[in-house]
């Protein structure tokens, strides 16, 4: 298959540490472009590729095929419309847009374009994930009741000024919900959220810092943790009416590179652990959004899924700044 040529939108950390490496390791995708307004980080992430401090004429490139946008969170949406309008798929850092109706937009010209646009959550291409689905459609637990998730971390500094800035998309809603916060609706297959309330510690720049989060999905009670400034601490815990479903470590939901485990355990105390063996999610990602260009069967996460996810953070941003007012 030949290589899907990218181009990179932003030259950050997050495309430093995570697509540059799962690229330049892959056999079915390259870095042909970066564009960058600091062109020292633009010659990083492509040393034998082009450079451009302009991300108009990036887009504007014949060569490239697809994009990858790695932006402030406020930027995500117009520079996939701008470069699907200019003939190129759109793999999207998450979130994918700051609210559902943005994304509706982009949806449309995915549609009229017919270029895949595509939220880069990561984390659902690891095996452990796609097997925590599997162990639930299996009723290994039996009817779920309820639902744990948290994704803390703590280094905040003025480095990190763009987490914290709420009109480009600042906050742990947003910089870490897309992991945690959505976790117990992919888990259930997307049933109605209700019943949400939320506690909120804000920070100086007016973000969110820390979030609780309760809801309710059908019967199963649902609580959700996100905070930029708690030591870090990464969780699942699914339990059903014959046992439970949990990561093990403190990595549920940023686990690359590393060897990590899942538990199942009864309500008899027997307990399974499965280990998943070291592998680079990124990468995986990555070739799968190519193979599916490339016409090839693979697994990429519906738009549709990115919706859901939007429209239940307008749901909370609701919830928490009703209070603040």
């Amino acid at each position: 298959m030949e290589k899907v040529r990218f181009g990179f939108i932003g030259a950050g950390l997050i495309a430093k540490i995570g697509l540059y490496p799962a690229m330049q390791d892959s056999s079915v995708v390259t870095i042909s472009g970066v564009a960058s307004r600091d062109l020292k980080r633009a010659e990083a992430l492509s040393p034998t590729g082009k450079i451009y401090d302009n991300y108009q004429d990036l887009i504007d490139d014949p060569e490239i095929e697809a994009v990858y946008i790695s932006l402030p969170n406020s930027l995500h949406i117009p520079w996939s419309i701008k470069a699907m309008q200019a003939g190129k798929h759109v793999l999207c850092e998450k979130p994918i847009a700051m609210n559902a109706q943005e994304l509706k937009e982009a949806i449309k010209v995915s549609e009229s374009t017919g270029k895949l646009l595509m939220e880069a959550s990561w984390n659902r291409w690891h095996p452990r994930t796609v097997r925590i689905k599997e162990l639930i459609d299996l009723g290994v637990i039996g009817q779920i009741t309820s639902i744990d998730t948290c994704a803390t971390y703590s280094q905040l500094n003025d480095i990190n000024k763009i987490r914290t800035t709420p009109e480009l998309g600042g906050g742990s809603l947003y910089d870490l919900g897309p992991y945690s916060a959505v976790a117990p609706l992919w888990i259930t297959d997307f049933a109605p959220v209700k019943d949400i309330t939320t506690k909120v510690l804000w920070h100086p720049d007016g973000c969110d810092e820390t979030l609780i989060i309760n809801y309710r999905i059908n019967d199963i009670d649902c609580r959700t943790v996100t905070s930029m400034n708690v030591k870090q601490t990464d969780y699942l815990t699914i339990t059903g009416t014959e046992g439970k479903i949990y990561t093990a470590g403190n990595d549920a939901y940023f686990s690359y590179n590393n060897v990590s485990n899942l538990i199942i355990e009864d309500n008899y105390g027997k307990i399974v652990i499965e280990e998943f063996e070291a592998c680079d999610p990124y990468k995986i990602m990555a070739e799968q959004f190519a193979d599916y260009i490339r016409g090839e069967k693979s697994f990429v996460l519906p738009v549709s899924e990115s919706l859901r996810f939007a429209e239940f953070f307008d749901e909370i941003r609701n919830k928490i700044y009703e209070k603040r007012i």
